[in-house]
């Protein structure tokens, strides 16, 4: 009786996909999707080609943990896969295959009215989402370590030419080296920002995630605005049709639907902070340790500075800007309107965009220093 299951599961039709998902959340609706129309995940390779087996269609649900362990485990974390497991098998989840990177795949039949959610609590959810966004931020880091590697051995292979005057040889290695450290450096930003990713969309409950994708009630628009003044006017506009601004990255504005207000907005930074200081005869807030911008002293009085004039506080910049929102007919200026045609010079360039700077600076000198040495 096993032999002819066995032999029966092994001609059922299968189905290959290749997929590539920067969005665990949407790639379990997918395989949801998938299990409506009668495919169900059998395995997955590299993370990316899924193989699905043909059977009745149904609702099914799926779900996603991690059980790989840091080099020198705890207790409790050796013991974590096996009490996980055992809980979800008691709620009715079962694996269903795991990838190359230690991702784990459980799925689940739909109950109406009963608990659909494998992580249905908010520490387990937290607790889940920290070990993908560790895993993926100690990748970046590890990718960016080989690549300093790889240009600190570029570097001595240039001076060494420098020194013999022989640059014709090696001149392969430094394009391979090029590519390499450009590829690398790229994908470790990659990691970086879907480690942050998955962190906010695997802290939220199924329910929260669908209506935070919601286009009636969320939005995202894309504009690269150079001046506070546009800015503002462009978040009031919004305001007016009953957008209310969630959050800020330098070229892309959250947005929540809430009914038509007359919200106003203004920014503030560690500059202004210490303008207002200034004009009250007030020490001003720095730190010569502070290299990259990180001490919050400043952004606490502005935030109290803020609070007193009738401002909410949305959503801070690369700990550099700081956005609050407010009513029109009660919020008072926090600054001078002087200050709103400055432009967003700190805020668009961010932490990445000083770091590119500063390699393209370093780079140049060596150039410079590279190409002065020849003529010796």
């Amino acid at each position: 009786m096993a032999e002819r299951k066995m032999g029966g599961r092994k001609n059922r039709q299968r189905r290959k996909a290749l997929r590539f998902w920067v969005s665990i959340q949407k790639e379990r609706k997918w395989l949801e999707e998938m299990a409506q129309q009668g495919w169900f995940l059998e395995n997955l390779t590299l993370g990316i080609r899924y193989t699905f087996i043909k059977g009745e269609p149904k609702r099914m649900l799926y779900d996603v943990d991690r059980f790989n362990l840091p080099k020198k485990p705890a207790l409790e974390e050796i013991r974590h896969k096996e009490m996980f497991l055992e809980m979800a098998e008691e709620m009715g989840w079962r694996e269903v295959c795991h990838d190359e990177s230690l991702t784990y795949y459980f799925a689940k039949e739909y109950e109406e009215g009963g608990v659909n959610e494998l992580h249905n609590d908010p520490e387990s959810r937290r607790y889940r989402a920290e070990k993908f966004c560790t895993y993926l931020q100690e990748t970046a880091k590890r990718m960016g370590f080989w690549s300093m590697v790889m240009a600190a051995v570029d570097l001595a292979v240039m001076l060494l030419q420098a020194a013999t005057g022989e640059f014709s040889r090696l001149g392969w290695f430094h394009w391979v080296t090029l590519v390499y450290v450009l590829c690398t450096n790229g994908i470790a930003l990659a990691c970086f920002r879907l480690g942050a990713r998955s962190m906010r969309e695997l802290s939220l409950t199924r329910q929260e995630w669908e209506e935070s994708i919601d286009p009636n009630t969320h939005k995202c628009v894309r504009k690269l605005i150079f001046r506070v003044k546009k800015l503002k006017r462009f978040l009031q506009e919004q305001a007016k049709e009953g957008w209310i601004l969630t959050g800020v990255t330098p070229v892309r504005y959250f947005f929540e639907k809430q009914e038509s207000t007359s919200q106003i907005y203004t920014m503030d930074s560690k500059w202004l902070v210490n303008r207002r200081l200034a004009e009250q005869n007030c020490k001003k807030i720095a730190d010569g340790k502070d290299w990259t911008g990180i001490n919050n002293d400043w952004q606490l009085k502005s935030v109290r500075d803020a609070e007193k004039k009738g401002w909410t506080f949305v959503c801070a910049l690369e700990n550099r800007s700081m956005i609050y929102r407010g009513d029109a007919e009660t919020a008072e200026p926090l600054n001078d309107k002087k200050y709103d045609g400055r432009i967003r010079w700190i805020s668009l360039v961010g932490e990445y965009g000083s770091y590119l700077l500063l390699c393209g600076l370093l780079g140049g000198i060596i150039g410079f220093v590279a190409a002065m040495l020849t003529d010796y």
